[in-house]
């Protein structure tokens, strides 16, 4: 990592799109394997 504080200039939008589709589909697994936990369980 750069010694620089702040984001920088040449960060490209696609590489934030992908942790953004990234961390949805992420949630939406804890979710659905949260929600499948509780109902083996009722």
């Amino acid at each position: 990592m750069s010694e620089g504080k702040g984001p920088s200039p040449e960060m490209p939008d696609q590489f934030w799109r992908k942790i953004y589709v990234a961390v949805v589909i992420t949630t939406v697994i804890v979710i659905a394997a949260l929600w499948a936990f509780g109902r083996y369980f009722r």
